[in-house]
C-alpha cells in the first residue's frame, strides 16, 4: 500500500469522525431525552432519527455531480461547516419540525463526507488493496462515533441534552484545522485528491440501466438495504430504549451502569476495536479475492444473536450477545464496502455511478430503520423487530452461498 494513499484515506477519516461526534450522540441520547427536546413521541424519535438519512436519497447524485466540479477540500470545508452548525442546533432545537430540519442539514454534510471518501478510495493507487483502504477508513472514522456515544451518553446523564449538544460541537469545528493543514492533500497535486480519469458528468444516469442489472449489482443493492436497515437502523436507534427497558441498572464486572451510560458503553466498543478490527477484515477480503463467503458467514452466525437478543437472558450473557452483534455489524460494514468497490471497478468510466447508487441504497435502509423500529416498540414488545431482522439476516446468507455454490454472475472476485 502506498504511503500517501493511506495518508488520504486517514486524513479524511479523522475529519469524519470529529464531523460524526454530534450525530451519534443523538441515538444514544434522543430515544431517552426526547421530551426534553420537544418531541411528542418515541415515533417523532424515529422520524428525526431517519430525516438525515431521507434526505440524502435524493441529493446522492447531485452531491456526486458537485464533486465532478468542486475540489474534495471545498466538500470538506462545506461538510464541516454544516456540522458544526447542527450540532450546535440541537442544544437550541424545539419540537419536531426544528429538529427536521436540523438533521436534513446534516444529511448533507455527510454525503459530502461520505461519497468524498467512497470516490478517493475507489481510484487510489492500491486497487489492490481495496479492503484494506476501505478498512482503515471505517475504522478510524468511527472513532467519532464512539466518542460522541460514549461522551454523550454520559455528559446527557449529568447535564441533559441541551448542554452536551453544544459542548459537542466545538469538536466539529476542529475539522477544519484538520483540512488546512499541510502534507496531505498537497502531496497529491492539490487541494482535489481525486483523480480525473473517470468521466466527471457521469454520475448516475449514464448506462444505470443494463449495467446495474449485471455484475452482481442487485445482488449487492439488496444486501446493503438488508444490512443497513438492520445495523445503523434498526438496533443502533433502539439500542438505548431497549436497554432502558430490559436493564435499566447493570452490573458488569463489578461496576454499575444506567442505561443510557450502557448502551453507549456497548455502541463504543464498535468503534473502538475499529481501527484494528475493520483494516484486518478488509486484508482478509483481500487475501481470499472476494468478500462474499465471509459475508454468509458473518450473516449467519449474526442471525442467531438477533435471535437470542429480546430473550430474558442475565445480564452479562446480554452484554455478551449484544457486544457479538456489533462485531457481525463492524465486519459486514466492511466487507459491503469492499464487496460494492470490487463490482465498481467491473464497471469502466462510471464507478462513480455504482457506489453513488449503493450510497443511496444504505441510506435507505438507515432511513427506514429507525422508523421501523419505534413503531414496532410502541405496537409489540419489541421481540419481534429483532426475529425479524434475523429472518433478513439469515436469508441473506443463504441467498449469497446458493449464488457462490452456483458460480453465478453476482459473485465478484477480485483479480
Amino acid at each position: 500500500m502506498a504511503a500517501d494513499d493511506k495518508k488520504i484515506v486517514l486524513r479524511i477519516a479523522w475529519i469524519t469522525a470529529l464531523c460524526l461526534i454530534g450525530d451519534s450522540m443523538l441515538y444514544i441520547v434522543l430515544p431517552l431525552y426526547w421530551k426534553e427536546a420537544g418531541l411528542g413521541s418515541l415515533f417523532e424519535v424515529g422520524l428525526v432519527l431517519s430525516a438525515n438519512r431521507l434526505i440524502r436519497i435524493p441529493l446522492n447524485p447531485l452531491i456526486g455531480w458537485l464533486y465532478g466540479r468542486i475540489g474534495i477540500r471545498q466538500g470538506l470545508i462545506l461538510s464541516i461547516v454544516i456540522a458544526i452548525a447542527t450540532t450546535a442546533s440541537y442544544g437550541i432545537a424545539e419540537g419536531f419540525l426544528f429538529w427536521i430540519f436540523a438533521r436534513c442539514l446534516w444529511g448533507v454534510a455527510w454525503s459530502f463526507l461520505r461519497l468524498g471518501a467512497y470516490y478517493v478510495i475507489i481510484e487510489l493507487r492500491s486497487s489492490n488493496e481495496l479492503g484494506r483502504l476501505f478498512g482503515i477508513y471505517n475504522g478510524n472514522y468511527r472513532l467519532g462515533s464512539l466518542f460522541g456515544m460514549l461522551a454523550g451518553g454520559g455528559l446527557a446523564q449529568l447535564y441533559g441534552l441541551r448542554q452536551t449538544a453544544l459542548a459537542l460541537a466545538v469538536f466539529a469545528f476542529c475539522g477544519i484545522a484538520a483540512v488546512y493543514r499541510k502534507g496531505v492533500f498537497e502531496a497529491t497535486g492539490g487541494a482535489d485528491p481525486i483523480p480525473k480519469r473517470t468521466e466527471a458528468r457521469s454520475t448516475i444516469s449514464r448506462g444505470i440501466g443494463r449495467r446495474f442489472i449485471t455484475g452482481g449489482v442487485i445482488a449487492l443493492l439488496l444486501s446493503s438495504f438488508t444490512s443497513s436497515l438492520i445495523y445503523e437502523g434498526m438496533f443502533t436507534s433502539s439500542l438505548s430504549h431497549f436497554t432502558e427497558a430490559r436493564h435499566p441498572s447493570t452490573t458488569f464486572l463489578g461496576l454499575s451502569f444506567g442505561s443510557a451510560l450502557l448502551a453507549g458503553g456497548l455502541q463504543a466498543l464498535r468503534w473502538g476495536w475499529g481501527p484494528a478490527l475493520s483494516p484486518f477484515i478488509g486484508a482478509l477480503s483481500d487475501r481470499n479475492g472476494s468478500a462474499v463467503p465471509m459475508i454468509v458467514a458473518i450473516s449467519l452466525f449474526a442471525s442467531g444473536l438477533f435471535l437470542l437478543f429480546p430473550m430474558s437472558l442475565p445480564s452479562t450473557l446480554w452484554i455478551v450477545v449484544t457486544i457479538g452483534i456489533l462485531l457481525t455489524a463492524t465486519g459486514m460494514s466492511t466487507l459491503l464496502d469492499v464487496l460494492a468497490a470490487s463490482i465498481a471497478s467491473r464497471h469502466p468510466g462510471t464507478e462513480r455511478n455504482v457506489m453513488t447508487v449503493y450510497s443511496m441504497t444504505l441510506d435507505l435502509g438507515a432511513a427506514l430503520g429507525p422508523v421501523a423500529a419505534f413503531w414496532a416498540i410502541q405496537r409489540t414488545n419489541g421481540a419481534t423487530l429483532y426475529w425479524a431482522s434475523a429472518i433478513l439476516l439469515f436469508s441473506l446468507s443463504a441467498s449469497w452461498r446458493f449464488q457462490s455454490v452456483r458460480g453465478a454472475k453476482a459473485t465478484p472476485r477480485r483479480s
